[in-house]
């Protein structure tokens, strides 16, 4: 019974809610213009966040955040093409992780992106 327990802890802490948008290019004035189009909205999710900090590789510094979104299982549906809307920040899927076999929960890990 305590597959039963970790279930209902895990579904209870997805309090947060998540828009997954895609990628769309528009190249009807001559240049490719992307923008993204909300797929799923409103999406029940866990907002684990890991780390944030500035990191330096060679003469960049580079800021990030990043986090771990645990969400429902959907067939097909997540991809690192994609990102996630958290209230105002922006995420980059950088890997898509399935939870216990992932027919029930599938992990997001993302990197903070800007809006733009």
């Amino acid at each position: 019974m305590s597959w039963r327990s970790s279930r209902r802890d895990r579904m209870s802490s997805m309090r947060d809610r998540v828009n997954v948008q895609t990628a769309t290019t528009d190249e009807s004035t001559g240049q490719p213009i992307r923008t993204w189009a909300t797929t799923y909205s409103n999406e029940p999710a866990q907002w684990t966040p890991t780390a944030g900090a500035e990191t330096v590789r060679g003469k960049q510094v580079e800021a990030g955040i990043t986090a771990v979104f645990t969400v429902n299982f959907r067939d097909d549906a997540y991809t690192p093409e994609m990102r996630i809307q958290h209230g105002t920040q922006f995420y980059g899927i950088s890997y898509v992780k399935p939870v216990d076999g992932g027919r029930r929960y599938i992990e997001l890990h993302c990197k903070g992106i800007d809006s733009a």
